[in-house]
Order: C-alpha cells, then sequence, then structure tokens
C-alpha cells in the first residue's frame, strides 16, 4: 500500500527513544495507541510488514496522521499508554468494560462512619469495591454477612444524633454496634470497617488479630461488656471462615486468571488465594476484543488491576505475556518484594486454571442466555408498538403450506408463547378442498379450521397471526377470521424481501432488518415452515408406501419403506429375484420368499 507524504515526512522524524504513539483517522479521531521501546522501529514496522493480523490490517488502512510522545523509559510508556487508552478509548484497543450488569461491594471510607453497601454502580473514587459478583443473592448475602458479624451501621442517619433523636432499630436488636448512641467512639468503629475490609478480602488474620488484642485490652480495664462484643464478633468470624474448603497446598498470596473471547467482548476470570484460600472470583468485560488476542487483553488487565488492587507473589496464566519482565519489575516496585508473573508449573496450577475455564464457559453462557431474554423482550416490546396491542404479545401463530406440485398438501400452524416455541400447541392441518396448487386458498381453509375451533371451544383469539406469504395469503386469512368476527392482528412476512404486510391492500411495514421484532417474526416463519415440510414429507412417505405393499401379511411400514427406497419403484421389487430382495436391510431369506411368492401369484 502506497504511503501518502504525511505519513513518509512523519516516519522520517520519527526518534529511536521509547514512548508512546496516538494514531489517528481522517477525521483527525484517535483509532489506536500503542507504546514502543523505540517509537522509529514500532511504529515503521506497521507500514513494512506485509502479513499482519487482522486487525492490524484494517487498522493501517485507517491511519492518516500519527502523533508521539516521548517517555524516559519503556515503564513510563506502558503507564502513560493505559492512561491515554482509557482517556480516549480507541476502536482499535481493548479496554475494561463499565459492566453494570454485576453488582459490587462497596466499603464507604470516605464517609466519617463508613459502610458495607451492594451496590451496581463503581463512582466514589473514596470507597473501596469488592467484585463484580455474578450472583445478586451472594453478593447481598455477604454484605448482611459482613453487616452482622461486625455490628456495622447500616442506617443513612447523620452521625452524631440531634438531641432527642432515637437510635434506630437495628441498635435495639442489637445488630449495630451503637456508635450513634457512645457505646463505641469513631475511633473504635472504623477499625471495626477495617477489619471488615480485611474480611471481605479473604485474609481474616489481620481481622482476628486486632480483635483478639483489643479484646484483652478491655478485660485488663475490666471493660467486659466491650471485651464480650469483640469475643462474639471473633466467634463468628471462626464460624463463617471454618466453612471455606476452596484451598492450596502453598499457603501464599497467588493469583490466577484465564480469558477467553466471545464476538466483541472478552470474559476475563481472576481467582485470588490469600494465605492459600481462596479469597474471591472477580469477573472482568473487555470490549473491542473481537480482533484481539488473548495474551494483550491479560497485559493491559496486569496493568490496570494492580494499579490500584494488592500485588500477590505471584501470578499464574496459561498465556505468555509481552513486556512481561517489565510488567514484573513494575509490580515488584509497587508491592516492595519479588513479583512473579508465571505460566503453571505444577498440576495444582493446572487444576486452577482448569476451574476458572469452565467458569468462563458458564459465565458465558449466562451472558448469552440473558442477552437472548433482552433481545426477546425488546423484540416483543416492538411487536406492541408496531401493531397498536394494549400489552406486550403473548401468544403469536403462524402457518405456512407444504405441497408437491399441488399433491398432498398440509398446512402447519406452530406457536411461540412469549417469544418462545411451545410445541404444546402446534397443530397440523391436512388440507381437504384442494388438489393442485392454491397456497392463497390452503391459508384461507387452514386459518378457518383454526379459527371455528377456538370459537367453538370459547379459546382466546392468538395476539398476532403470521402468514408465511405476501398480500395475496393475507387477505384470504383476513377474510377467513372475519367470517367468525374474529378480533386479532393478522400479518404475512413474504420470503424474498423479509417485507411485513399489515393490510393487503398498503405497501409493507418498514421494520429494521436488524430489528429484533423481525427476528421473533422470522424464527416464527421458518419454524412454521420446518414444521409443514416435516409433516408434508411424512405424508408423502406414507403414500408412497402404501401399494400392492400393503397386503403382504407380514410386512410393516419399515420394511417397506426400506424396499421401495432400495429398488425405487414397485416394478423393481416384484421383478426382483430372492437373493437381491435378502440384500435390502431388515428383509431376511423368509420374507424374501414371501414377497417373491406374492408377485408370482399376481402375475
Amino acid at each position: 500500500m502506497p504511503l501518502d507524504d504525511n505519513i513518509k515526512q512523519i516516519l522520517s522524524t520519527l526518534p529511536s527513544v521509547p514512548g508512546v504513539y496516538l494514531m489517528k483517522d481522517r477525521d483527525k479521531k484517535i483509532i489506536y495507541i500503542g507504546k514502543a521501546t523505540s517509537l522509529k522501529k514500532r511504529v515503521s514496522s506497521y507500514f513494512q510488514k506485509k502479513d499482519h493480523d487482522p486487525k492490524t490490517t484494517v487498522l493501517v488502512k485507517r491511519i492518516k496522521d500519527i502523533e508521539y510522545i516521548v517517555t524516559d523509559t519503556e515503564m513510563e510508556a506502558l503507564l502513560l499508554e493505559n492512561t491515554l487508552i482509557k482517556k480516549h478509548k480507541p476502536r482499535f484497543n481493548i479496554r475494561l468494560k463499565d459492566d453494570k450488569r454485576y453488582p459490587y461491594i462497596a466499603v464507604t471510607l470516605g464517609e466519617n462512619y463508613p459502610r458495607v453497601i451492594y451496590t451496581r454502580n463503581v463512582r466514589n473514587t473514596k470507597s473501596k469495591y469488592f467484585g463484580p459478583f455474578t450472583d445478586a443473592r451472594a453478593a447481598r448475602s455477604m454484605v448482611n454477612t459482613a453487616n452482622s458479624i461486625f455490628k456495622l451501621k447500616t442506617c443513612k442517619r447523620e452521625l452524631p444524633l440531634k438531641k432527642g433523636e432515637r437510635p434506630c432499630l437495628n441498635h435495639q436488636m442489637k445488630k449495630c454496634s451503637g456508635v450513634c448512641t457512645g457505646e463505641i467512639d469513631r475511633e473504635e468503629y472504623r477499625s471495626l470497617v477495617l477489619n471488615a475490609v480485611h474480611f471481605l478480602e479473604g485474609d481474616v488474620t489481620p481481622a482476628l488479630e486486632d480483635l483478639k488484642l483489643r479484646m484483652e485490652q478491655y478485660s485488663k480495664s475490666m471493660n467486659f461488656e466491650k471485651a464480650a462484643a469483640l469475643r462474639d464478633i471473633i466467634f463468628d468470624i471462626q464460624k463463617t471462615t471454618e466453612t471455606q474448603n476452596v484451598a492450596v497446598s502453598f499457603g501464599m498470596n497467588h493469583d490466577y486468571l484465564n480469558v477467553d473471547i466471545q464476538g466483541s467482548e472478552a470474559l476475563l476470570v481472576l481467582f485470588e488465594f490469600r494465605k492459600g484460600v481462596l479469597g474471591g472470583r472477580k469477573i472482568h468485560v473487555f470490549e473491542n476484543a473481537d480482533l484481539a488476542e488473548k495474551k494483550d487483553i491479560i497485559r493491559s488487565f496486569l496493568l490496570e488491576y494492580y494499579q490500584e488492587g494488592e500485588v500477590p507473589d505471584r501470578i499464574i496464566t496459561d498465556y505468555s505475556i509481552a513486556d512481561r519482565e517489565i510488567l514484573e519489575g513494575y509490580l515488584s516496585e509497587k508491592a516492595a518484594r519479588k513479583v512473579k508473573i508465571a505460566r503453571p508449573a505444577t498440576a495444582e496450577d493446572r487444576s486452577i486454571l482448569n476451574l476458572i475455564s469452565r467458569n468462563i464457559e458458564a459465565l458465558m453462557a449466562d451472558r448469552e442466555a440473558a442477552k437472548f431474554f433482552r433481545n426477546l423482550e425488546e423484540g416483543l416490546d416492538e411487536l406492541q408498538k408496531f401493531f397498536g396491542l394494549s400489552k406486550r404479545p403473548e401468544e403469536i401463530v403462524c402457518f405456512d403450506i407444504s405441497n408437491l406440485q399441488g399433491t398432498d398438501s398440509v398446512a402447519s400452524m406452530v406457536t411461540f408463547k412469549n417469544g418462545e416455541p411451545d410445541k404444546s400447541r402446534y397443530r397440523r392441518f391436512k388440507i381437504r378442498g384442494y388438489d393442485e396448487a392454491n397456497d392463497p386458498g390452503m391459508i384461507h381453509e387452514a386459518v378457518s379450521r383454526r379459527v371455528q375451533h377456538l370459537v367453538n371451544e370459547d379459546i382466546p383469539m392468538p395476539d398476532i397471526m403470521v402468514i408465511d406469504g405476501g398480500p395475496t395469503q393475507l387477505s384470504r386469512a383476513k377474510e377467513a377470521a372475519a367470517n367468525f368476527n374474529a378480533d386479532m392482528v393478522i400479518i404475512s412476512l413474504a420470503k424474498r424481501l423479509e417485507e411485513v404486510f399489515f393490510d393487503p391492500k398498503e405497501p409493507p411495514l418498514v421494520i429494521p432488518k436488524d430489528s429484533a421484532s423481525l427476528k421473533i417474526l422470522q424464527g416464527l416463519r421458518d419454524e412454521a415452515h420446518r414444521f409443514a415440510i416435516t409433516y408434508h414429507r411424512k405424508i408423502r412417505d406414507k403414500k408412497l408406501t402404501g401399494s400392492l405393499l400393503d397386503d403382504i401379511p407380514g410386512i410393516g411400514y419399515e420394511a417397506r419403506k426400506a424396499l421401495l427406497n432400495h429398488f425405487k419403484s414397485l416394478e423393481g421389487i416384484r421383478t426382483a429375484t430372492v437373493e437381491e430382495l435378502t440384500a435390502v436391510t431388515g428383509i431376511g431369506k423368509k420374507t424374501a420368499e414371501k414377497i417373491s411368492a406374492f408377485f408370482e401369484d399376481k402375475v
């Protein structure tokens, strides 16, 4: 690809030093940000190679301008790259997604009297967050457990209480430490909050040691009431944590992580082990991941996550990470001890990573299911709006015709309940009134028979009836329903252009091709067609095997079908020898002799 003069000029002036480069499109919008040990060498490589991966190939075609920022070290470039990506959110960079679907636990450290709360908003920089959690009930349960154990304030009332203001019910039920009444002071209360943080982090040892020390101090000062209160908290912590049975033998602080990509999103799951005990599972979602490599996603995560989070001794992942040594140096400096980013080295490592992979599979299935149901609800809402229904349509039926040059004609009716197939309500109709092809007339017959049944049995009409076809089929269906004064929305869906007709005399409705409502109608139509074809084939096969073979004693349906499939015609069976007949699967010598004798008598 020939380079324009602007790009040539930029490449010729790039310095051979560490830094960050910002690539822009024709509209001067930043589309990609990267870092380099040598800006000149790295940026020039984009325009010299011809065997780029798909993502880079598309990116290079859009680059019209490049800016760069020089740094002193490659580590500075790595950190600056991460900061600029979060600020500008370029199209071709992967980035952590603010996924509001998952709940968090927040400790509101910015408040004078912090609380442990359940939230879906990660906004307050003064709060400490735990999560995200995939199970909202689990998150709420953990909040309740922490508040119950440490007797923390759960109300939003300003403290201290105003003169004459009574404490809340939690204090009366002894679920709160009584900071509002002065039973403990602000400093004592905040120490309980910090111990709750240790508890939520999965490391209960500091909390137990602090509580035991303070309990002894209260006992020595003869403050037995406060000592007893701390004793109860210690007991509750021990009782809660003794059920923890997910542990590893090394007894150290290790993090395990794995990632997988689904469409444009990547799902990364992190298992945190503190002192050998699994402290929690954390889920992180990345967007713009459809053209990314897993190792790049992990590198981006490591840099961003551990800027704020606790750095373990060892981080284990299945992938070789770019800039591993630089990241290790950065994390080691931050933690003031050696930190290792490693591949799995033991059977235990491999077992944990496999467990994470199974978690990711389950989470992805869960996300896909949730997405499906969200789209389903959106589609039903659209159908309600399009056709002026008083409520979201619960029952939608669809009719389709199947015939072979006008013979053996059948109609099918399938039913969707709340957007999903309800096979208990599928119906089939063998057409009686037509001997040659007449789809509109056959639709009229099938709809008439169905509507008459609903009227006679006093069964409610469906919310929407869909006809496979165009305006002519729709007109005959409406005519059939009108004969019984049936009140329902009837539309047709034409296959060729996927046009939706609401009125046979009017142009088709304009429904966006990618809309959730059209996808529901298409799914309904395709299911009706499949159901009609299945029934038609069954009738055709039965008719095909219904011949002189029916008169042969002991020859069942499967045997007749096998014979006709093998010899292709009744004449082929009639002229076959006993040896040729026994070559058919399921036909023994006695049966073959019986068939041969039967046809000899017919000569």
